[in-house]
């Protein structure tokens, strides 16, 4: 193994390799339930990322979530719903608004307080309605967007005041585990210390070398690159949280534990391939694995899926659509050996 990997790597950290993952799998037992097998909600999409939605959900039900919510604007709902049937759907109207954030929080908490991981972020753009919904879901205000434009400061104000109340509607479940993914990385990139506003080890972020630099107010990306081990150790042990950064040999920290994927397909440099990572890690999550244990297995399952990928279509050929059964077959295999 140790020719295809970077041998910067090596000896700094665990593989995510298959005597790792056969460990952390979930198992199922007789009688179980969709529920009890883990419930995920999952707040993505726009009108002009439509796939990212359907990606992330459809990812996150072949990786074994028991029932997946997808909440997303009611257009993007009526594109996908007869593609993903299996998904349960929660319509949201316009967000830019206090009323319409607080009807968006009320649709949303009921399956939030019952299921044990939620995924955030995937194609939800950066427009009003977008931060203003991220603004309420962390009960934080948007503190950049609203001195930029002038616009739903008063919405965000208030929002955030009626959240601090009582725990930030993602982290009100205890039992919850959140996933930020695309867009919420980028919202909570303009936030400052955002990290010392949210409950410590309940989050996995999931940046690819671009969102990480932002977060950590770096100008480009040569810091990440350069020691991309060391980058993502130093920014789980600031943050107190798991953090995978997605780039070449990807891996995952919670700042005590580094774990790197043994494999780096080419085949996953393709748009969406991180709305199924996200989707995938969310579903682990909500089958009761820690955070960490979640990014682990993923970092194991998502390459191999993306290599079985490349035996029908090539490493130039593979789409993200592809990759979800991919990951089913994988997990299949991992439980079965």
């Amino acid at each position: 193994m140790t020719d295809q990997i970077r041998p910067e790597l090596i000896g700094r950290q665990q593989w995510a390799d298959a005597d790792l993952a056969k460990v952390i799998a979930p198992q199922r037992s007789v009688g179980t339930h969709k529920w009890h097998v883990g419930g995920l909600v999952v707040i993505a999409g726009s009108s002009v990322y439509t796939g990212a939605a359907q990606l992330c959900a459809r990812a996150a039900g072949r990786a074994g979530a028991g029932i997946v919510y997808l909440a997303a604007p009611r257009g993007v709902i009526a594109t996908i719903a007869s593609a993903i049937p299996e998904v349960a759907h929660i319509p949201l109207g316009s967000t830019e608004s206090l009323a319409g954030v607080r009807h968006a929080l009320d649709d949303l908490a009921p399956p939030m307080s019952r299921s044990r991981a939620i995924v955030v972020g995937p194609g939800l753009g950066d427009d009003e309605g977008a931060t203003t919904l991220l603004a309420a879901l962390f009960g934080l205000s948007d503190r950049h967007h609203n001195a930029a434009t002038g616009i739903g400061f008063a919405a965000a104000a208030q929002v955030r005041d009626a959240t601090q109340a009582t725990a930030a509607p993602l982290f009100a479940n205890d039992d919850a585990t959140v996933v930020a993914d695309a867009d919420a990385l980028n919202w909570l990139a303009k936030q400052e210390d955002w990290w010392q506003q949210v409950p410590r080890g309940r989050m996995i972020l999931t940046p690819h070398p671009g969102e990480m630099a932002r977060l950590l107010g770096h100008a480009d990306t040569d810091a990440v690159t350069d020691d991309p081990i060391g980058c993502v150790e130093a920014a789980a042990k600031q943050w107190g949280q798991t953090v995978v950064l997605k780039y070449g040999y990807t891996a995952a920290s919670d700042g005590e534990r580094t774990v790197v994927a043994d494999d780096a397909p080419v085949s996953l440099a393709t748009a969406g391939s991180g709305d199924v990572f996200a989707g995938t890690v969310g579903a682990f999550a909500a089958q009761g694995l820690e955070p960490f244990d979640a990014a682990a297995l993923a970092l194991h399952v998502g390459p191999r899926a993306a290599r079985r990928g490349e035996q029908r279509y090539g490493a130039f050929g593979l789409i993200a659509t592809d990759l979800p059964d991919a990951i089913a077959l994988e997990l299949a295999t991992l439980t079965d050996e």
